[in-house]
């Protein structure tokens, strides 16, 4: 064993789709600033400290300078592994005529800026989501309805990381500036991100910088976004700029995220179902229910128990399989069958207070799985046990949601048949 843990090979961090954006973004600025195409930047992550990230191409015309990035995962690669992200940027004066041209909120804060809040030799940034990042178009993201889905942590890396770029020696006087055409708004969705500066003066100029993701649009279509509203392509994403191997985090705020928009869409109960299959089943029992009130958790029964009553819903629902439902019904509160063996003692102590023969009672306790276990009663119509687990399984999720809320359980068979349907209280 010792051996075997000293050969152990050593899980390799990766970057987030956000630390890809703000490095592609840094690399097209530095190249236009300077006139020479970098190999690698190095980002600034919210932590502080810095990361090389290799510049995967680029080129510069029609008034811009790109720069992609290959988005790396590490040792936990997901849809974006692997994915190309680009920054096209655009460096412009900003004038009269495009403040004026402003409209909404973005105006409002462009009108402020002329009025005396930003350095006149600093940019504002102006960040817009290109081809292959989403738009969002549904409440309860933390980013508001029609802006490019870029999150929050992401938009504060590319303001620091850009202001860092024209902080190097060389890079605070943008060449040919004067000679362009006055920069306004974009039609494409975007966000104004702020000057750069700190003395107080109006903007002098903008730096324009669309993200691109290739393929983007393909990519959407296996991940969560057109659920939450999040339409056209994926989400820049991540909170630390890294991804690290098999950590729980990303997949405890995509629930997060999940319920909060169902709460904004006026769902007052959610389907906590374990993965596609079971929500599927689900769906079919509720047929009217929008696909907001749907919400995948895996294994993360307690969690997600946690943050459905934090978020103020009345009640859920569990879709489950009967594996999954034997768990709940021992007070597991993470039920992946790597960190909880499945033991099923408890089902074969159910059987013998139901005065059920000894021979069944020991097949139940011999089953290689819950499953088997299941074929088993099954077979032998024992129907009572069955409705036992789920009623257990119910109890449990309603003392760990402190009695807060109401809990209903449908229990599936995998051939689609509905076993049980209990409810707590």
């Amino acid at each position: 064993m010792a051996a075997e843990h000293r050969t152990r090979k050593a899980l390799r961090v990766g970057f987030s789709t956000g630390t890809a954006a703000v490095a592609a973004a840094r690399a097209a600025l530095r190249w236009w600033l300077t006139g020479r195409r970098p190999a690698a930047v190095a980002v600034r992550l919210p932590a502080g400290y810095y990361l090389s990230v290799a510049v995967a191409g680029g080129g510069q015309g029609e008034g811009e300078t790109w720069a992609g990035v290959v988005k790396d995962g590490g040792d936990d690669p997901d849809v974006t592994h692997h994915a190309e992200i680009r920054a096209r940027l655009r460096c412009l004066p900003c004038g009269g005529e495009a403040l004026g041209r402003a409209s909404g909120a973005f105006g409002e804060t462009l009108a402020g800026l002329a009025h005396g809040r930003r350095p006149a030799g600093d940019p504002l940034i102006c960040l817009v989501g290109g081809r292959g990042v989403g738009r969002v178009t549904k409440p309860g993201l933390p980013v508001a309805v029609g802006e490019p889905a870029v999150n929050p942590g992401p938009r504060e890396m590319m303001t620091v990381n850009l202001r860092d770029e024209l902080r190097r020696p060389g890079g605070s006087e943008p060449p040919d500036l004067h000679s362009r055409k006055p920069w306004s708004p974009p039609q494409a969705p975007h966000i104004l991100l702020g000057g750069l500066g700190e003395s107080g003066a109006a903007p002098a100029w903008v730096l324009e910088v669309e993200i691109e993701v290739i393929q983007g649009e393909v990519l959407a279509r296996h991940t969560l976004n057109p659920r939450l509203g999040v339409v056209g392509g994926i989400s820049i994403l991540g909170t630390t700029g890294l991804v690290r191997p098999f950590s729980h985090e990303a997949y405890e705020e995509t629930i997060q995220a999940e319920l909060s928009v169902a709460r904004s869409n006026g769902c007052r109960t959610v389907v906590l179902s374990t993965g596609g299959k079971s929500e599927h089943l689900a769906q079919r029992q509720f047929p009217d229910w929008p696909p907001e009130a749907f919400v995948q958790i895996a294994d993360f029964f307690a969690f997600s128990l946690r943050e459905a009553r934090r978020a103020g819903f009345g009640s859920v629902v569990h879709s489950v399989f009967f594996g999954k439902a034997v768990k709940m019904a021992q007070g597991h509160e993470y039920t992946h069958a790597h960190r909880n063996r499945m033991d099923l003692g408890s089902l074969a102590a159910l059987c013998r207070e139901g005065s059920h023969p000894d021979a069944l009672c020991r097949e139940i306790e011999e089953a290689n799985t819950a499953r088997h276990a299941l074929e088993i009663l099954l077979r032998e119509e024992a129907m009572d046990l069955v409705r036992a687990v789920a009623e257990e399984a119910a109890e449990a999720s309603w003392r760990m949601a402190e009695q807060a809320m109401r809990v209903r359980l449908l229990l599936f068979n995998h051939d689609g048949r509905l076993l049980a349907d209990v409810s707590r209280p």
